[in-house]
């Protein structure tokens, strides 16, 4: 069980929506969702790897925040200027929270 004095991180839900652009291309762009507080796991440490011949820092960041029904894996979280891309999300008891595993991609 989670204490609820862990989520101790501002971080702000980011949701996506799709629009056209002049010449009939759909563009992703992203708007706040909300702002919530979140408990903040940094999962292993800091490893470069291949990703079509550049150079890439990974960082895995685990997020806890108080259930929404509103999150899954089109959405992305900002935390501390920088962008997350969500990989997963989990439920934690009964719909109490949801466990988001991350990645941060230069």
């Amino acid at each position: 069980m989670i204490d609820p004095g862990q989520l101790d991180r501002r971080i702000t839900l980011r949701t996506a929506s799709v629009s056209t652009d002049g010449f009939g291309q759909d563009v992703r762009t992203y708007s706040d969702l909300a702002q919530v507080w979140a408990k903040v796991e940094y999962r292993g440490i800091p490893k470069e790897g291949e990703d079509t011949e550049k150079l890439t820092s990974v960082n895995k960041v685990r997020f806890t925040i108080r259930y929404r029904s509103d999150i899954d894996a089109t959405n992305k979280i900002s935390w501390k200027g920088n962008t997350y891309e969500i990989e997963g999300v989990s439920l934690e008891g009964r719909e109490r929270y949801l466990i988001i595993e991350t990645v941060l991609r230069d």
